[in-house]
């Protein structure tokens, strides 16, 4: 099926989620056709959004997102600023080839506050394989951006309410 509006879009990307059982709910958006959030992997506390601009007709994207840990804040600003954006480099380096885009949010002082990862296809690309390859690969990022923070400022204490979602 052929998929040429906002419309189907909706409901075929809604059927999908729903085969692969997945926590779906509506959020309202002012600047998108339809606009999803959803929990992945299936099951996990984590989440992605699944939304079609107004703005760009026929494109979806794909988002997720993780905050930096607030001890890991701390370690960066503590960093001597050409350490700090050698890290940063390595991260874009590593990160320069893969599909989805990358949004590192540096605060005026340099320090990484938050990082959000994006894909974005068109209908003409829109397909159930499509839509979990752009979740898996965003899924993938986070963790490589958790684990790059990790393994460099070793594992922050996480709050119970929002385990597994903090670099």
């Amino acid at each position: 099926m052929e998929i040429t509006t906002p419309e189907q879009a909706k409901d075929a990307i809604k059927i999908w989620l729903d085969e692969n059982h997945h926590d779906i709910k509506e959020v309202k958006d002012e600047n998108a056709t339809f606009h999803f959030e959803i929990d992945y992997p299936l099951g996990s506390m984590k989440r992605q959004r699944v939304l079609q601009p107004k703005e760009f007709p026929n494109l979806i994207v794909i988002l997720n997102g993780v905050s930096i840990a607030p001890e890991h804040m701390t370690k960066l600003k503590d960093m001597n600023p050409k350490d700090r954006d050698a890290f940063y480099g390595e991260i874009r380096k590593d990160l320069l080839f893969l599909q989805n885009s990358y949004d590192l949010n540096i605060d005026d002082v340099g320090v990484a506050k938050q990082v959000q990862f994006s894909y974005e296809f068109y209908y003409d690309a829109l397909g159930k394989t499509k839509l979990y390859d752009a979740l898996l690969l965003n899924h993938r990022t986070l963790l490589y951006i958790i684990t790059k923070f990790n393994d460099e400022f070793g594992m922050p204490i996480m709050p119970s309410s929002q385990k597994g979602t903090e670099a």
